[in-house]
């Protein structure tokens, strides 16, 4: 046995006492039911309530969790002191049995307070709004995974411009860096070029002997050359800086069109974003009106139906352009099963 705090002949007084009272009488006999329950030694628990306050083990059951539940007895004075009520209403958020309570609801046409409803009305309507919830739920969840996926296409398209970017400065760099090579040594070699003439003319002095003549034709014929391969090394060099200036060109051009495909890219997300902010608008008028009632829930399943259904036939036309005619009329064939088992439930 637990250490008592009361002797549990006072306990069944009270219980008993509290079994023909309103109001709070149920919280009150759910809290001395708990009580007692700690005190009864174990397995005299079964036979004190059937002797003692002439309740089954679950009456018992749900008067303790009704004390455990509710805080406030002018609610369950609210719903006509009736326990089962109180049970049916646990279904609802701690934070809305309150205001449901507070307020008339239409039952068949009707308004009701919860304490004018049967329990048979009450456990429906509670159905009802737990319907509507769980849509709501969901009517969320595909908003969430829309906003998500919306998210990360931005995402991943804004990366991958960003790397191609960065591979166009890198390429455009590299470009002008050969071009400005290329320049030097064309500079470097048209300072030789002049070095290569002048020295040329240094050579014709007057008066020469036949000997140095000769020597100084086969310097001259050596030099020419020497020279005509160093044209031919700075015609190259040109050449080569002219195709470095090219590739700066291509390369900045690149850039640019990619900075406008950038550009295109950003309004295409802003105007996704724009998109996802009507779905969103949408989504949340539907939020709200599925909480009304059962005809408004109809509606959003029928708008979402029709709207898939215009998506399918313009995958038809889609499939027709492409000319091909058999696909095409496959999926026509479906589309007509479809609405024809949906004629055959009605």
């Amino acid at each position: 046995m637990n250490e008592m705090t009361r002797p549990i002949e006072v306990i069944t007084q009270e219980i008993n006492f509290y079994k023909f009272q309103a109001g709070s009488a149920i919280i009150e006999i759910g809290k001395r039911l708990c009580e007692a329950k700690q005190c009864l030694p174990h397995g005299a628990w079964g036979e004190w309530l059937q002797n003692e306050v002439e309740f089954s083990e679950r009456t018992a059951q749900n008067f303790m969790k009704i004390a455990r539940e509710y805080q406030n007895p002018q609610l369950i004075a609210d719903m006509g002191n009736s326990a089962t009520k109180a049970l049916l209403l646990l279904s609802l958020p701690a934070d809305e049995r309150e205001e449901f309570v507070g307020e008339a609801h239409e039952i068949d046409g009707e308004a009701k307070t919860v304490a004018e409803m049967t329990t048979k009305e009450m456990e429906q309507l509670l159905k009802e709004l737990e319907a509507e919830r769980a849509e709501k739920e969901k009517l969320q969840s595909q908003l969430d995974l829309f906003q998500t996926e919306k998210d990360d296409a931005v995402d991943a398209a804004y990366k991958e411009t960003e790397d191609k970017l960065e591979a166009l400065v890198a390429q455009k760099d590299a470009a002008e860096k050969a071009q400005r090579e290329a320049e030097e040594k064309i500079a470097a070699m048209e300072t030789e070029m002049d070095e290569l003439r002048m020295k040329a003319d240094q050579t014709a002095l007057p008066d020469e002997s036949e000997l140095e003549k000769v020597r100084k034709e086969a310097e001259t014929a050596a030099k020419e050359k020497a020279e005509a391969a160093m044209q031919k090394k700075l015609d190259k060099a040109k050449k080569d800086a002219e195709k470095a200036r090219k590739e700066a060109a291509e390369a900045q051009a690149a850039i640019e069109a990619h900075e406008a495909a950038q550009k295109e890219a950003e309004e295409a997300a802003l105007q996704a974003k724009e998109e996802l902010e009507k779905v969103k608008a949408d989504t949340e008028k539907k939020l709200k009106a599925a909480g009304s009632s059962g005809i408004t829930v109809f509606k959003v399943h029928f708008e979402a139906v029709q709207g898939n259904i215009n998506q399918m036939l313009e995958c038809i036309s889609q499939v027709e352009e492409a000319e091909e005619a058999e696909e095409a009329e496959k999926l026509r064939t479906a589309l007509k099963a479809l609405c024809q088992s949906v004629q055959d439930n009605l």
